[in-house]
């Protein structure tokens, strides 16, 4: 699992986020190419805590706010990539999540770039968004709203 990727391929992806933790996978699923991993699957071998992370991406990239379930569900990992090292973006042009702050010393904030939020907060410099780990505490549902905006009028 060092090369784990999830989702779409970052040829494909819409949008990519790259991650501290890896998730648990079982042995069957192993052999399972990664991409072929649906929302459900993940969420029945890593719990709740996967189910969170998930929730938080489908919200942040569905194209209506409202059909963010279903997204979840059905589309999510067809149209975002997941990564877990920065090696794994090399040449990846596209939107891209930043993920807590293990990778800001590789990635590191540039000082122009815009703040979003307040109290929890993000940051966004063209394609790039610097956010909190996908976990309520640190990424309410406000912070989602106002993320989604700054993108949508990018």
């Amino acid at each position: 699992m060092n090369d784990l990727w999830l989702g779409a391929s970052k040829d494909e992806a819409q949008c990519v986020f790259l991650l501290p933790n890896k998730p648990m996978l079982s042995k069957e699923s192993d052999c399972v190419l990664s991409r072929e991993l649906d929302a459900a699957l993940l969420i029945e071998l890593n719990g709740n805590h996967w189910r969170k992370i998930l929730t938080i991406m489908a919200k942040l990239v569905v194209p209506h706010y409202d059909d963010w379930r279903e997204f979840r569900d059905k589309d999510l990992l067809k149209k975002v990539g997941i990564a877990f090292t920065v090696d794994q973006l090399d040449g990846y042009q596209g939107k891209l999540f930043i993920v807590g702050n293990t990778f800001r010393d590789a990635w590191p904030v540039p000082d122009f770039a815009k703040e979003i939020g307040e109290g929890h907060v993000a940051a966004f410099s063209s394609s790039c968004v610097w956010c909190p780990y996908l976990d309520y505490r640190q990424f309410p549902n406000v912070l989602i709203e106002k993320i989604r905006k700054t993108i949508l009028e990018k």
